[in-house]
């Protein structure tokens, strides 16, 4: 589909089959998920990516037994594929130690960034993910780890210092009894700033 298709279409789906994804549609969309910008080309983001029964290693942390129960998307735990995003902050540091970065002071600590660059660099991938699968005829859901991050990342092996961006589910939705979530329905703000909440203010704002 063309972009603009795309961008009208995306949506996050909660209800998904327990269809598997083929293995090379999901490297050819993680590898289009790569490949976003990022400051200095640090690159500071990695995926980790569970496939089938390896899912039950993140929902038995982050969302254990007894809460299922009650849990409202059932067929989330549906989804075959679960990739957490995870920012790296000392890249960025030893990125911007090199000679053509250390003037800008920037390799010298994280307190030095005045906007944590491996997040927002963490988020272009999480996004491009999201769109690489639904061009893909993929269904997905973004969501936080919050405060399960920390016993994620042990479950899953991840180094220390790693920052959380978020999970996205992945998989072939189910249309069947897919319910939108509460926040479907809010009206997204006007482009210009002329209007009541306005987002575009040209010239200032």
């Amino acid at each position: 589909m063309d972009f603009e298709d795309l961008v009208r279409r995306r949506k996050m789906t909660r209800s998904f089959s327990d269809l598997s994804v083929d293995p090379s549609l999901l490297r050819h969309v993680l590898d289009q998920a790569r490949r976003v910008p990022s400051a200095g080309n640090s690159q500071g983001f990695d995926f980790v990516v569970l496939e089938g029964a390896e899912t039950s290693d993140y929902w038995d942390v982050s969302l254990p037994a007894e809460r299922r129960e009650t849990f409202k998307w059932k067929s989330l735990l549906e989804a075959p594929v679960i990739v957490t995003i995870w920012a790296d902050p000392d890249a960025y540091l030893e990125r911007y130690s090199e000679e053509d970065k250390v003037s800008t002071g920037l390799g010298k600590s994280r307190e030095a960034w005045s906007t944590e660059y491996w997040l927002v660099d963490g988020a272009f991938s999480a996004m491009a993910l999201q769109y690489a699968a639904i061009n893909a005829g993929l269904g997905v859901l973004f969501f936080g780890m919050f405060d399960k991050a920390p016993a994620i990342a042990r479950a899953l092996n991840v180094p220390p210092g790693r920052v959380p961006v978020g999970t996205v589910a992945i998989g072939w939705p189910e249309s069947s009894g897919e319910e939108d979530g509460k926040s479907v329905n809010r009206e997204r703000r006007p482009l210009d700033a002329v209007a009541r909440n306005g987002i575009v203010h040209f010239g200032g704002w």
